[in-house]
């Protein structure tokens, strides 16, 4: 008979130690995943902010209401509810009641999460409130104003602070 054994598999030991390891990989990496998904959550609203604002300036530019000069062609309006925040691109006024969701003037819209914080043209844009920027058939704000906006989430590191003009 043969005498010699060959042990097959791991131990208690090696399969608890392996398990230690892997552990402290994650947890030392945590922190850094959560910075990546706050970064990427930033990066998504600034792009879908700015696709917005394009395209409500070439709404505003063809002019399909032929709204006057001083009148809006064109806008957006951001929205927001207790989970989401959605932004509108409308043509005519963005605060009117037809530019909301199903409503006639709709032309795109698109949902972030409400967790980022977010001030449009100076003004916070809150849970339950909508703030509007209006767009004059020459492609300019309503107001006059250059309208900036802030996106933060998780930290100032993550923070987009940019105009739109």
């Amino acid at each position: 008979m043969n005498a010699s054994y060959r042990q097959q598999g791991f131990t208690l030991v090696e399969l608890l130690v392996t398990l230690a390891i892997t552990s402290m990989v994650l947890l030392a990496s945590a922190p850094y995943l959560s910075d990546w998904t706050y970064s990427r959550q930033i990066k998504d609203a600034n792009s879908k902010l700015m696709s917005a604002y394009g395209l409500a300036k070439a709404l505003a530019l063809r002019n399909p209401e032929a709204a006057p000069a001083a009148a809006p062609a064109a806008g957006i309006k951001v929205v927001t509810g207790s989970s989401t925040r959605a932004i509108y691109v409308c043509k005519g006024d963005p605060a009117s009641a037809a530019c909301t969701t199903g409503g006639s003037n709709v032309l795109w819209s698109a949902d972030f999460p409400a967790a980022i914080s977010m001030t449009l043209g100076g003004s916070s844009v809150t849970s339950g409130s909508a703030v509007t920027v209006a767009i004059d058939n020459r492609g300019v704000p309503t107001t006059g104003l250059v309208y900036g906006y802030t996106l933060s989430r998780g930290g100032s590191a993550n923070d987009v602070s940019r105009p739109l003009l």
